[in-house]
């Protein structure tokens, strides 16, 4: 958010008594900049800033998961809620300002002007400061490893991003007793309108606190922050990669070994989409900002041609949107425990969502388990429990044929002799064999036609009948590991 720019008033105003109304296009008007500022700010703002409010709640929604609390996670996490707030106000500020010149019904914009433009600089300060944040925990994970452990941290990182609103909104509470509207009558139009005009604070704080701090604090101190740690990381990374790839190939390969690394190298790899991540983020502010740090300098030290400062401040407003809206698909892309907690409610919603307001997808769902009715395979009297003799030692050297356990479907099962059409034939009237798996078999036809599996014994099962007048009899299951867990699903 570029500071906005007032024009030069007479000298009766400085004490702020009365509000000179003029045409304020005048000076910095041109055909180019009017379809510049139409296409850029009415037309595509808009479209941007509704895809960023969308994303920014999926990220929100995603960061806010228990699996993804880390503490580069909960710095993205206040990341996403203040370029949220940074969208909004933006639209406020931006598009209703300029659409007002050409939507009649917005005339009253300056009163949404003078209360949004604080919080939106309240918003851009904690998103600034936020990604610096996040860029120095990554900084102390690749480059003092030591110090992550008691740095490093959620509850750390809550702290400081906390801390980070706090001063923001302290910092920018002297912008809203800057500014105050006035009704003017307008010289041009001949009719009284609604301007913003600066109050007596605004001269007396103007040249420090809206120019050479705005500039230092806003533009170019995190700016070379950024662009330093940023290089610090990429250099170390690559570094520590190469080392990486050295050890390995030194690596003694043991079977021992392997197993003993393997929770090392998954939790390498999340740390390093971790880096990865916040490496895009922070090239993406320092891409998107640098059109910011350039107009904040050629205003406070330069005399620049109104209409292209207004092009250059309007590309730099948009481009501060563009950042805010579009960190998603850098999760998407280089994050891959976002990326599959956001495929995972994805699909969630889309089959809710399916299953509910597509009535023809009805004819599709296997029907629910409580429907499915149990037809045993065959039912006896009397059952004497089996007297099987295990190898635990070696359990796939079983028999495959079991005295009690019949399956009640040939998936999955190599020692059947049942056609699959006859499995799958609807029509067929004999109630013999019911697919009571569908929903988690566990295996495929694919599979078994590919030469079955090699089999073991999991449990002993017993059927027992029940006295006359219940139908079902009753299943007794006993797993023969000590670790087993028998699914009766999956059984």
């Amino acid at each position: 958010l570029t500071p906005p720019l007032f024009p030069v008033l007479h000298s009766g105003m400085e004490n702020g008594s009365a509000c000179l109304c003029s045409d304020l296009q005048t000076e910095d008007y041109s055909p180019l900049y009017a379809w510049y500022n139409y296409i850029l700010i009415i037309i595509t703002l808009p479209t941007l800033s509704v895809f960023g409010v969308c994303t920014n709640i999926v990220n929100v929604f995603v960061y806010s998961r228990k699996r993804m609390m880390t503490s580069a996670n909960t710095y993205l996490l206040f990341l996403a809620c203040s370029d949220f707030l940074v969208i909004l106000t933006g639209l406020f500020i931006f598009w209703i300002d300029s659409a007002r010149s050409y939507i009649p019904e917005l005339a009253r914009a300056p009163y949404t002007t003078v209360y949004t433009l604080p919080f939106g600089y309240m918003a851009q300060s904690c998103s600034i400061y936020f990604t610096v944040a996040a860029a120095f925990d990554c900084y102390i994970k690749v480059c003092r490893k030591l110090a992550a452990r008691s740095y490093c941290t959620v509850r750390r990182a809550r702290q400081i991003c906390f801390s980070v609103v706090i001063v923001s909104i302290l910092y920018n509470s002297l912008r809203f007793p800057q500014f105050n509207l006035r009704r003017c009558f307008h010289e041009g139009s001949q009719e009284h309108i609604i301007e913003i005009c600066p109050t007596s604070l605004f001269y007396a704080i103007n040249l420090v606190y809206n120019v050479y701090m705005y500039m230092v604090l806003m533009t170019l101190l995190p700016f070379l922050f950024l662009l330093i740690l940023n290089a610090v990381i990429v250099f170390r990374q690559s570094m520590n990669e190469k080392k990486e790839k050295a050890n390995k190939i030194t690596r003694v390969d043991s079977d021992l070994l392997e197993s003993s690394s393997c929770l090392e190298e998954e939790g390498k790899a999340a740390s390093g989409d971790d880096t990865i991540t916040m490496i895009m983020v922070v090239v993406l502010f320092l891409a998107c900002n640098t059109l910011a740090l350039i107009v904040n300098v050629i205003e406070t030290f330069f005399d620049p041609d109104p209409v292209l400062l207004n092009l250059l401040s309007d590309a730099s407003n948009f481009l501060v949107i563009f950042n805010s809206s579009v960190n998603c698909v850098i999760y998407f892309i280089f994050n891959t425990e976002y990326r599959l907690v956001f495929q995972e409610y994805f699909h969630r919603v889309s089959t809710i969502l399916v299953n509910e307001y597509l009535p023809c997808s009805n004819s599709r769902r296997p029907p629910s388990r409580p429907t499915l009715e149990y037809q045993p395979v065959s039912l006896h009297s009397k059952i004497t429990r089996p007297s099987i003799i295990v190898n635990r030692a070696n359990p796939f050297s079983s028999p495959s044929n079991s005295p009690v356990w019949q399956p009640l479907t040939s998936r999955c099962v190599t020692n059947l002799d049942w056609e699959l059409s006859y499995l799958h034939d609807t029509t067929n009237g004999i109630n013999g064999i019911k697919r009571d798996d569908d929903v988690d078999s566990g295996c495929s036809l694919q599979t078994r036609s590919n030469g079955g599996y090699a089999t073991r014994w999991l449990a002993e099962v017993e059927i027992v009948e029940r006295p006359e007048g219940e139908r079902r009899p009753h299943i007794y299951v006993k797993a023969l590991g000590e670790k087993d867990t028998i699914s009766m699903t999956a059984l």
